[in-house]
């Protein structure tokens, strides 16, 4: 049996690797190729090209892709589909490039399964009425994309989100507290701020600013970063190194310190007093000839010092905050609330039902490309939980609305108003039940197995 399996994004490439064990738990011997990246990889596929670069935030990070796509990939897919033959193509999600790939497909007489087909989080509209032409089964995450498609004259099939499969804590918040030196009885604030590197530098900055707002307000709050395999742990402490460090600031305290008299006290006057004096208790002068005892002088510099330490606490200095590496189910699972980047990550923390701010932030002209297609008026949601539940059970922030001010109150009122928090637990609840019941690979899996068995029938 001879299956070939297309897939996009890192989403993408995981459902594929999922499948792809499923296939080979059915037929053994079953040859697996096709596109995709690690996971597919591991799981025993062939792969043609590497997607891992493909994952892109808006079409103006799209455009620089597109020609490799269309000129190198798309052409040397068709000769390797031609070459093999496939008994099933499958393919996921990633409808740019693969909608063109089952069009082929079906041209020259190929069975096509369109596993997580493109705009499935759609209730109404005709949006995809083409699929059905060019494909042999849908397999469909929830319900109202199979019963749409079905109405739109696909072959539908409703066999559950393969996130459930895969989005699991194995430990307890008492032994993730323990690995970071956390209480476990306090907040723990997660951020995630995304798997690609562009991600990661337009959102890492502002929530960063936000958990020194949340820390003024909440000093018990404890803050871990969920760093993505794609993001090294190096590259992100650099993020939390580059912050104003207060011991830098106040390390020349005894050198140099300002009085509201506005005298000034060296530490070279210090030794010169000392040596002009056999007095124990030595008498210090100032630049305004003032003399007052070193020890009460000192006692005053020290209150200022504690001060000064408090308000640099508040204003600039990092709260405990640690990274945790290839743990990210885990932050999702034990965080008391997420600050997370859009995409599957606000669909895999509404499996644990933890509640969340939902973040976009990119460059500048991924802002110019927002304002000028209008999308603020378009796009009613942009996060997944929210567009499942077709209302509001998380708040989003996108663009210049993503500032750190904003981000806090929402986390606060997340983390303290227990009728918001109530809220967003019971409509993450109704998102976690319309994803179904675990198993959705191995449905899919037996699905393209049939397919291909009554292929070779025929």
């Amino acid at each position: 049996m001879n299956i070939a399996i297309i897939s996009g994004e890192l989403s993408g490439d995981l459902i594929g690797g999922a499948l792809a064990e499923e296939l080979k738990r059915l037929v053994p011997n079953v040859e697996l190729w096709g596109i995709g990246s690690s996971a597919m990889q591991g799981a025993g596929v062939e792969l043609l090209a590497d997607s891992a670069a493909w994952g892109t935030i808006s079409f103006t990070e799209t455009i620089h892709i597109v020609p490799k796509m269309l000129c190198q990939i798309g052409p040397m897919l068709k000769a390797e589909i031609v070459k093999r033959k496939p008994d099933v193509l499958v393919l996921i999600d990633f409808g740019a490039f693969n909608v063109r790939a089952a069009r082929y497909a079906k041209r020259i007489g190929l069975k096509v399964c369109y596993y997580f087909p493109p705009g499935s989080w759609r209730r109404t509209g005709r949006r995809g009425a083409g699929l059905a032409s060019i494909t042999d089964v849908l397999a469909a995450p929830f319900p109202w994309a199979a019963e749409r498609y079905k109405s739109l004259g696909a072959n539908a099939i409703y066999v559950g989100h393969p996130l459930l499969e895969r989005v699991k804590s194995r430990m307890t918040r008492d032994e993730f507290a323990a690995q970071f030196g956390m209480d476990p009885t306090k907040p723990i604030i997660g951020m995630l701020p995304g798997s690609r590197r562009q991600e990661v530098s337009h959102l890492m900055p502002t929530l960063l600013e936000a958990a020194k707002l949340l820390y003024r307000s909440v000093p018990e709050a404890q803050f871990v970063v969920g760093v993505a395999p794609s993001i090294s742990s190096e590259e992100m402490a650099r993020y939390l190194t580059d912050q104003p460090d207060l011991r830098d600031r106040l390390s020349d305290i005894w050198h140099e310190v300002a009085l509201e008299t506005g005298t000034r006290l060296v530490e070279p006057l210090a030794r010169t007093a000392g040596k002009l004096t056999a007095q124990r208790s030595r008498i210090l002068v100032t630049n305004n000839g003032v003399m007052l005892p070193e020890a009460a002088l000192r006692e005053e510099m020290e209150a200022r010092r504690h001060s000064e330490h408090l308000r640099a606490r508040a204003e600039h200095t990092m709260p405990p905050t640690v990274l945790a590496k290839g743990l990210t189910y885990e932050v999702m699972a034990h965080s008391d609330v997420l600050l997370t980047c859009s995409g599957t990550a606000t669909l895999e923390a509404s499996v644990f039902g933890t509640p969340m701010v939902i973040l976009y932030r990119g460059s500048k002209l991924m802002e110019l490309e927002y304002n000028l297609r209008g999308l603020k008026k378009k796009i009613k949601w942009i996060g997944l939980p929210n567009i499942l539940a077709d209302r509001t059970v998380a708040p989003e922030l996108i663009q210049n609305d993503a500032t750190p001010e904003a981000i806090a109150a929402h986390a606060l009122k997340l983390l303290n108003d227990i009728e918001t928090r109530q809220a967003a637990k019971v409509g993450l609840a109704e998102v976690r039940a319309a994803m179904g019941t675990p198993g959705a690979s191995a449905r899919t899996a037996q699905i393209v197995v049939d397919l291909a068995r009554e292929n070779s029938h025929t």
